[in-house]
């Protein structure tokens, strides 16, 4: 089978549970379109003491890859922010090739978490002149416990990408040039972002409770105060699809925009919020 009409897998790994949407693909007289052939959400055994938070989202995985492969597959992966560290690492002119920029980048990690930076993989954003490299690290624990179940099943993996990334590479057209918070939530977890003319200024996640809707505005007015950037806005771009028709209890000066995904035209009939993640792709 060429690589070209393998099925494509995206798996979204959260503490809680895992979602998969298998994709195929249909041939027409305007070219390929892709389906879906299978989608499902699996919950993770809560940890048990001294478990690694990922470690029973990997298992539910892979528990379910054999009921969901028929043919030749790669896998497209997102994760949680739950399991996933920001920072922004300062533009320096004197970084003069990648392998100094990831340096100088696990360096600003160690200062913030200290040596377990060491065992982290890390991705660091485009570089764009003068401007501050949004970087993600994941445990190196994690990617090998992917690449090894994966692989038992004979599954190439596209792509490994942070929440907020995946989030936000899907609505980056509602998100350029503003001055805004960019807020991704997830069941007890949120990821704010303050963008400066579409540029990352500052990243923070958080823990929340249910009460997250009562409370973001004080939230909001908190990271307001603490962030070192002079970033005059009222606007909050938030990205929650399962809860895009639940209320915010809002007060003061905030704007919320509900984010909607853009999910392939081809798709829209079988879309559900809680696949949000796993269709956008």
């Amino acid at each position: 089978m060429l690589p070209l009409w393998c099925d494509e897998l995206s798996v979204v790994l959260a503490p809680d549970q895992v979602v998969l949407v298998r994709f195929g693909w249909t041939l027409t007289w305007w070219g390929r379109i892709r389906r879906i052939e299978a989608k499902s959400v699996v919950d993770c055994v809560p940890a048990a003491d001294g478990e690694l938070p990922w470690e029973a989202a990997i298992k539910a995985v892979e528990n379910a890859l054999p009921q969901l492969i028929a043919r030749k597959t790669v896998a497209r992966i997102t994760l949680s922010n739950h399991f996933v560290r920001y920072t922004l690492v300062p533009w320096s002119e004197a970084l003069n090739s990648a392998a100094e920029e990831e340096a100088y980048a696990r360096h600003c990690f160690k200062q913030l978490y200290g040596a377990d930076a060491e065992q982290w993989d890390l991705r660091l954003s485009p570089n764009r002149a003068e401007q501050p490299l949004l970087t993600s690290a994941v445990d190196r624990r994690l990617l090998n416990g992917l690449r090894d179940i994966f692989g038992r099943n004979g599954i190439s993996i596209k792509s490994i990408k942070p929440g907020l990334m995946a989030a936000y590479n899907n609505c980056r057209a509602d998100l350029k040039d503003v001055n805004a918070w960019f807020a991704l939530y997830e069941s007890g977890c949120l990821c704010l972002a303050l963008l400066q003319n579409g540029n990352w200024s500052s990243v923070r996640t958080i823990r929340v409770g249910d009460d997250w809707r009562d409370t973001l505005s004080q939230v909001l007015e908190r990271e307001s105060y603490l962030t070192e950037h002079n970033v005059e806005t009222n606007a909050v771009f938030l990205w929650a699809p399962e809860l895009a028709t639940a209320a915010l209890s809002m007060s003061g000066r905030w704007q919320i925009h509900n984010l909607i995904p853009v999910v392939h035209p081809a798709l829209v009939q079988e879309y559900e919020g809680r696949f949000a993640m796993a269709m956008s792709g």
